[in-house]
């Protein structure tokens, strides 16, 4: 009885947890009773707008008293927005007279493609599942016209798009046909993939009905568009690019530099130096359509290749010329005013002409990264700096020496010994000269960097009063003076302590006052206490003397008060007083009150 009882409960719980069996739930396209609808395997979206317009039910039938939409693999495939939209479903039930909830109107993602979707009917306690269905989101996006490279073009305010087909003028003046010619692409994002393109020439159909089109001098000055179709429009209203008009292109090319005049002229001295804090305007001429822009270009004596310290590209200054052999090229004057302020600006110069002909990286003459023929070269000439590399603090392997290396840069070059010198608490050190633990070790060139140099102290045993000497490196030149301090303490990243700051015989002083005073206290204690060697016998005869005076004196009406009884003190209801004496014979407390 009892096993059949338990058995009942579980098929009871069961049936709970799984529903009815004889309940059916479906995720259907048409608002019909479960009976007469169809399990969708694949739930498709249209976007062609901001929602899409089909509308998606999940039916069942009594005694289902919920239904909802759920994902099963969003979470995993990391979809998050869908949840939100899958919860606001419609509930139909009243207007259809069973079951139904409908999803319409919804904002589709496009990375919704992919994700399971299943309704599930609450019943009994428990719950039923639908099959599942996958969501197909199917889109086209507006195409546009790119080149062979995927780069958009390049977009001139008030003029709209341009593709650049490059034009080699004739005697005519007209561009003839070059043999390199332009390819465009029409680039669409869709799901599914376009299956049919068509290109516009000024709004009208072309031959071309393929994702590609080659172009040359023929398009200049028309208008390009292109279309694509994956099946989700008609041919009437194929989605269409934006135009893009096509120009005669003439590359960037460098007509003429002031870089020879420069070099000859002052402020530059022979061997092309040139003094720190004076300025010089590099000028360079340019030709080209579309309107091109100068990059300016540093190549430093180590090789490598920077931006020159001049405003680049279109936040340069430039000045239109008038171009005498006519077309549609714009001939600009460019110029840099370039200031030497250190050693830094050491180095070759140029200007690179360029062009963009499209969103991408710009086309020049000469390159960005190899000069051309015209270059200027600048050699900073002044009094000492400091490095652009910090100074520096190692320690030796397998030793307990420091060196500290100091970089500067100048020219002429500081000359040793007395151009060039450490100071340590106001002790200088010339090369090859020790105070204490302070030796000047060597000078030497920088390697790679041209004008620079360093200067090596070698610290033996550097102790805490070390970190927090005085210590500088002076140098000079014909051009002036430098000094620069070296802070050690930073340097080994350590903080300022008041302890370290304190010199060792400050340490030391403070050390004896500190055991001074903590002598003095200890035999004060030891005198009062009578502790140690302190205790003498005449002070013990004292004390022996006070206890029997005090036995003596204090024996009223025949009661005797004995100093060192086990009680303190003796108490009588008859006696006239009360006596109170201390183990000690020197202190005696004693009160009379009235007889009562």
């Amino acid at each position: 009885m009892i096993l059949l009882l338990v058995s009942l409960v579980f098929l009871q719980t069961t049936t709970a947890q799984i529903g009815s069996p004889a309940v059916q739930v479906k995720i259907t396209d048409t608002p019909f009773s479960v009976s007469n609808s169809q399990q969708l395997k694949q739930i498709k979206w249209v976007r062609l707008g901001p929602t899409t317009k089909q509308a998606i039910y999940c039916v069942s039938e009594t005694p289902v008293s919920q239904l909802r939409f759920v994902c099963t693999d969003c979470l995993e495939k990391n979809i998050t927005d869908i949840v939100d939209v899958l919860s606001s479903a419609s509930d139909l039930t009243r207007i259809a007279g069973f079951p139904c909830v409908m999803l319409k109107d919804v904002a589709v993602n496009v990375n919704w493609t992919g994700a399971t979707v299943i309704c599930q009917a609450a019943v009994n306690g428990g719950t039923v599942d639908s099959q599942p269905a996958v969501i197909d989101v199917q889109y086209l996006y507006q195409p546009h016209v790119v080149d062979s490279t995927g780069q958009s073009p390049v977009l001139i305010t008030g003029q709209g798009y341009r593709f650049y087909v490059e034009c080699v003028q004739g005697a005519d003046g007209k561009c003839q046909q070059a043999e390199r010619r332009k390819t465009l692409r029409c680039n669409v994002q869709s799901h599914p993939p376009p299956t049919s393109y068509r290109w516009l020439k000024n709004g009208q159909s072309t031959s071309v009905n393929d994702v590609q089109m080659t172009l040359g001098t023929e398009m200049i000055g028309h208008s390009i568009q292109c279309q694509a179709n994956n099946g989700l429009y008609s041919e009437l209203e194929m989605p269409t690019s934006p135009s893009v008009q096509i120009d005669p292109y003439s590359p960037a090319r460098l007509i003429q530099t002031n870089f020879a005049a420069l070099q000859s002229s002052s402020p530059f001295q022979a061997g092309n130096r040139l003094e720190i804090n004076q300025q010089i305007n590099l000028g360079c001429q340019v030709q080209g359509n579309p309107r091109p822009v100068v990059f300016w270009r540093l190549r430093k004596s180590n090789g490598q290749v920077v931006e020159a310290p001049c405003p680049q590209g279109f936040d340069g200054q430039y000045q239109e010329v008038s171009n005498d052999v006519g077309g549609s090229a714009t001939r600009l004057n460019a110029v840099c005013s370039l200031r030497v302020a250190n050693f830094s600006y050491s180095g070759t110069y140029w200007c690179s002409a360029c062009s963009y002909v499209s969103q991408g990286s710009p086309e020049c003459s000469p390159g960005l990264n190899i000069p051309g023929s015209s270059t200027l070269t600048i050699q900073a000439i002044g009094a000492p700096e400091v490095s652009d590399m910090p100074i520096s603090i190692e320690q030796i392997p397998n030793s307990n020496k420091m060196v500290l290396t100091v970089r500067y840069c100048a020219d002429p070059m500081p000359r040793p010994p007395r151009e060039v010198v450490f100071s340590i608490d106001n002790n200088d050190l010339q090369v090859g000269q020790s105070w204490q633990n302070f030796r000047f070790e060597t000078t030497a060139q920088n390697n790679t960097v041209p004008n620079c140099y360093l200067a090596r102290l070698l610290v033996n045993s550097m102790t805490k009063e070390d970190q927090y000497r005085k210590i500088s490196l002076k140098l000079q030149n014909q051009f002036g003076m430098k000094t620069i301090n070296i802070p050690i303490d930073n340097l080994l990243g350590e903080s300022s302590t008041l302890a370290a700051h304190l010199s060792g015989w400050w340490i030391t002083f403070l050390v004896a006052l500190a055991s001074a005073v903590l002598s003095v206290c200890l035999i004060t204690i030891c005198v009062k206490k009578g502790l140690l060697c302190f205790s003498s016998s005449e002070t013990e005869e004292n004390m022996k003397y006070g206890e029997k005076k005090a036995k003596e004196d204090f024996n009223m009406n025949g009661t005797y008060f004995d100093a060192f009884d086990s009680n303190d003190f003796n108490t009588n209801e008859n006696a006239d007083c009360e006596v109170r004496v201390a183990r000690s014979g020197y202190n005696v407390y004693m009160s009379r009150e009235a007889v009562v």
